[in-house]
């Protein structure tokens, strides 16, 4: 898949368009952060950043260099100094501080049953004035599509709600690209365990258009 005119700064975690001067003023993300998020949620969030960020990070640099390798991401779309011809060894110097996320993650038997078709896609919409980052859309062997979000927790972490964003990309996805998208999926990836959530894709996209329209109806009142 071609990847949309659009690029983000992550410095500040902002989106701008490539071939117009527009930048976005907020992300998927930030959208359902101001709607679903209580003030107490958002400081504990911030509290623990130096936690789950790198966490997090590492996996997610992890399952995009998995993809690369094993369904043959093109050599123009690898960082900088990178080679990513060879799947990634989770307990490796790269990622081997979080290798037990990560080693269940890539073992995980969805894989062989489905064929990543794009990693990392930024996608967005003018109208909504709104943009964000999708881990993976993946195809099914029935030709539909499924757009796929990891999430790392602890050993204790607790699951949430992850339909809106997920809605956010299918919508946008769809549009840009015309996919047929039949599912959302949330791979849960912690200590010594994978699971993956599934949710219809129609439900994601529902969840997304209500956080979205209580946003605008909050925060951008005409």
């Amino acid at each position: 898949m071609s990847p949309l005119p659009i690029e983000r700064d992550d410095r500040t975690w902002t989106y701008r368009l490539t071939d117009r001067h527009h930048w976005f003023p907020i992300s998927i993300t930030g959208v359902i952060a101001r709607v679903c998020k209580t003030e107490d949620a958002l400081a504990w969030i911030e509290a623990w950043r130096e936690v789950w960020e790198p966490r997090g990070n590492t996996c997610h640099a992890a399952l995009q260099h998995f993809a690369h390798a094993r369904w043959g991401g093109p050599q123009e779309l690898w960082p900088d100094g990178q080679d990513w011809s060879a799947l990634p060894q989770p307990h490796g110097e790269q990622y081997g501080a979080y290798g037990a996320w990560i080693e269940p993650l890539l073992a995980e038997p969805l894989w062989d049953h489905i064929e990543v078709v794009a990693s990392e896609v930024m996608v967005f919409d003018v109208v909504d004035n709104v943009a964000g980052t999708m881990d993976l859309i993946v195809r099914f062997p029935d030709g539909s599509y499924g757009m796929a979000d990891l999430k790392s927790l602890s050993e204790q972490g607790k699951k949430y709600d992850t339909r809106a964003q997920l809605g956010a990309g299918i919508l946008m996805a769809q549009r840009r690209y015309g996919l047929a998208f039949s599912r959302g999926l949330t791979i849960w990836a912690r200590p010594g365990a994978c699971q993956i959530q599934t949710h219809p894709a129609e439900a994601c996209v529902s969840k997304w258009e209500s956080v979205l329209s209580a946003y605008t109806s909050e925060w951008r009142p005409f």
